[in-house]
């Protein structure tokens, strides 16, 4: 890249630039290609428990993936850093600020001195957190200085590191061990897809079958509370109710989409909502009786993975979930 902008750009970066928006514009279109693109990072944002990811991609499509509006490409973009969210690094730049892309030697050269910051919280991330390499060779620059200096800094005591590999070799796995990194030998797809099994398996992730379900139970609730008449106390509870079934069914399907809840997460909101159906009987509320208890309905079937069906009504009087529909007084 260094060759291409000094002679065929007069040293400058505008046509490479050019040339990358035009490249990765071919896989930003529906189709094939993007599927192919963003496999890897539609898989990651499945597991809730990854939550900082590092880049060296100019594409933005693990952002879009993963659900980061704002990624850190900059120092500045430091400011916005949640520790409660998903956080995204992209040493390398992005395609959507051209002027960040590190490209050639001369990038490679300044990128550090340049966002010095943001290799600061690289540091932080890789003494703290344990790393997992996918689809990376190991070989960039700017990583080799960061770890080296990381591991010689921790010794004994830093963390290992894994990295997926398909083209593993006994030598790399030698190399890379005395260096804190252990290689599996398999691409990054099949590694992902064989820890989603897993984690479902251990209950930590609810199964495709099982959100599938989730999805078909939607469609149902929100048919029948578009057709309901809410002219009785029963269609007025009911009509809550299923507001909250509505509801409670969008937050388990895209967060468990976007992998921004864990099974941990999903039990304290069954318990916050099981407290919020006691607050509402007690106030005597019986339209907060019915919004929470759909809520706690949806939360109880996806913490039990129970794929019985969801009970679409609620009764106005007994203020209990029902299958029929109740017209009540």
């Amino acid at each position: 890249m260094q060759y291409f902008c000094d002679e065929l750009d007069g040293g400058h970066h505008n046509r490479l630039i050019r040339e990358a928006i035009s490249y990765l514009e071919l896989f930003s279109l529906p189709g094939e290609p993007n599927r192919a693109a963003t496999n890897v990072c539609d898989l990651l944002a499945e597991i809730p428990y990854f939550n900082r990811f590092v880049t060296t991609n100019w594409d933005p499509f693990i952002e879009r993936s993963l659900d980061i509006l704002v990624p850190i490409v900059e120092d500045r973009d430091l400011a916005f850093w949640d520790e409660r969210k998903r956080q995204l690094l992209k040493i390398h730049g992005c395609i959507t600020r051209p002027y960040s892309i590190v490209a050639t030697q001369s990038d490679y050269d300044t990128c550090m001195r340049q966002n010095p910051l943001i290799f600061n919280k690289l540091s932080d991330l890789m003494t703290t957190k344990t790393f997992l390499f996918l689809g990376y060779s190991l070989r960039d620059e700017d990583f080799r200085e960061v770890w080296g200096n990381i591991t010689r800094s921790l010794g004994r005591f830093g963390k290992t590191a894994y990295a997926v590999d398909p083209d593993v070799t006994p030598e790399n796995v030698t190399f890379w061990h005395e260096r804190g990194i252990e290689l599996f030998g398999t691409s990054d797809v099949m590694f992902l897809r064989r820890l989603r099994k897993r984690l479902e398996a251990e209950g930590l992730v609810p199964t495709e079958s099982f959100l599938r379900w989730l999805g078909r139970q939607r469609r149902r609730i929100v048919s029948i509370h578009v057709a309901l008449r809410q002219s009785s106390e029963g269609g007025i509870a009911s009509a809550m109710y299923q507001d909250g079934l509505i509801h409670a069914l969008d937050d388990a399907l895209s967060s468990t989409a976007l992998g921004i809840k864990r099974e941990e997460d999903f039990g304290s909101d069954l318990r916050f909502a099981a407290k919020e159906v006691k607050r509402a009987e007690k106030s005597g509320d019986f339209v907060e009786v019915a919004y929470w208890s759909g809520r706690y309905k949806v939360l109880e079937h996806f913490c039990d993975r129970d794929s019985s069906a969801i009970p679409a009504y609620f009764h106005p009087s007994k203020l209990v979930p029902v299958a029929k529909f109740v017209k009540g007084s």
